[in-house]
């Protein structure tokens, strides 16, 4: 059998979790590569809308080496924040090979080691870290194949500005993180917005002088282990609507509600031109509301149990996003041409999917088992998924830490691979 070329270890995923792993094989010595299917930072550059900004504060992006931003408390404009990446890759010569698609990887049965199948070629290597992250593919529910030919759609990755938006009302589905902040900006460029509202919560920007991710750093609430929650499935849950734009401000249904944003129940079917809505507007709007007033409670008994000098709430919960109000009855029904509804922006979520990993590591919900990134399989890895190994795996705050673990886990096992 003739001699192949092989990486010690192939790294795929360019983003923050794949370029950390890069940064700390690179200050071992352990020659290896990173495939990406795009750019660094693919998904930043292109499954953001133009006004992004993080909805984490400066602060928390802690890349290995890079200096701290000038401005902390600040909010970063995607753009920045990508060239940002691209800068902590150039400081250590990040080998990414970019345009390179994985999809597939297996156990080369006539060799020790990975086969990975690539858009340019096989690879072989004899560790593999994946960073591909949660948002792989785009979930727009079936329902949208009923919706008339004459009305757009599109999901809230292709969303841009509402320059680019038909004429008309706009209609966004999912009231998460994403379509919250989308909502709030079509509606600020003047144009009529109808919202369906779904279980995720809110939370307040800041509380009693501090940010909430200041909070939650401080409570450990980022340091909560899988094993913590009520359920396996709520590892998958969306985030709370809050916003980094224009220095970070609090998200609020109800405020939305007084600024004229038609607020909907859960789209449940669409048929001869109509949409077709479930009763629990006021149901999701509650849990919303009660979501914030948890963490807000929260706040107030550790700044109790720990004697900690901090303001007390004004109002408005300081900045808790203009208070309560009502609860407005919703139609159970809409007709989309008398609602001069020409848009649909979907902003229902992403999936994952590990299909073309050919191992069987995965649960019920196809997310893979591993303790800390290292699973049962010799070699292969896994960085950036959302509660890997705390809540803060899957976001950038967390990825130097669990980078760190699995590399050194690499490089104490390279030699019996």
């Amino acid at each position: 059998m003739g001699r192949i070329a092989k990486d010690d270890v192939i790294v795929i995923g360019a983003g923050q979790a794949g370029l950390c792993a890069s940064c700390f094989l690179s200050c071992h010595g352990i020659e290896h590569v990173v495939l990406e299917a795009g750019r660094i930072g693919e998904s930043w550059r292109s499954q953001r809308w133009d006004s992004f900004c993080l909805v984490t504060p400066n602060w928390t992006v802690t890349l290995p080496g890079m200096p701290p931003h000038a401005e902390p408390e600040g909010f970063m404009p995607c753009g920045e924040f990508v060239a940002f990446m691209e800068r902590f890759a150039g400081s250590f010569a990040a080998p990414v090979e970019t345009s390179t698609k994985v999809t597939a990887i297996r156990r080369d049965p006539r060799r020790a080691c990975f086969e990975v199948e690539t858009t340019s070629g096989i690879r072989y290597c004899n560790a593999l870290i994946i960073c591909c992250g949660m948002y792989q593919s785009i979930r727009r529910p079936a329902v949208s194949l009923h919706l008339p030919a004459d009305v757009d759609q599109i999901d809230v990755s292709s969303y841009r500005n509402p320059g680019e938006l038909a004429d008309g009302a706009v209609l966004v589905v999912g009231s998460g993180q994403s379509g919250a902040q989308v909502a709030e900006e079509v509606r600020n460029a003047g144009r009529e917005v109808w919202l369906c509202v779904g279980r995720a919560g809110r939370i307040p920007r800041r509380y009693r002088g501090k940010d909430l991710s200041r909070w939650q750093v401080d409570m450990g609430y980022l340091d909560r282990t899988p094993d913590q929650l009520e359920s396996p499935a709520h590892r998958f849950r969306g985030d709370p609507h809050v916003s980094g734009l224009n220095g970070g401000h609090t998200l609020n249904l109800h405020q939305f509600l007084r600024e004229g944003v038609r607020l909907l129940g859960s789209l449940e079917r669409v048929s001869d031109g109509m949409i077709f809505l479930a009763d629990n507007l006021e149901t999701n709007m509650r849990a919303a509301d009660a979501f914030a007033d948890a963490f807000c409670r929260s706040v107030d008994s550790y700044i109790l149990d720990n004697d900690i000098e901090a303001p007390m709430p004004d109002d408005d919960n300081s900045d808790f996003g203009g208070g309560i109000g009502h609860y407005p009855a919703t139609p159970r029904k809409v007709i989309l041409q008398e609602a001069g509804i020409r848009t649909v922006i979907w902003a229902t979520g992403f999936g994952f999917d590990f299909s073309w990993v050919g191992f069987p590591i995965f649960d019920e919900f196809g997310y893979p088992y591993t303790r800390r990134g290292v699973t049962e399989v010799d070699g292969l890895y896994f960085l950036g998924l959302n509660w890997l190994h705390t809540r803060k795996s899957g976001i950038i705050l967390g990825a130097p830490d669990d980078a760190r673990h699995v590399v050194d886990h690499v490089r104490r096992n390279l030699g019996s691979l």
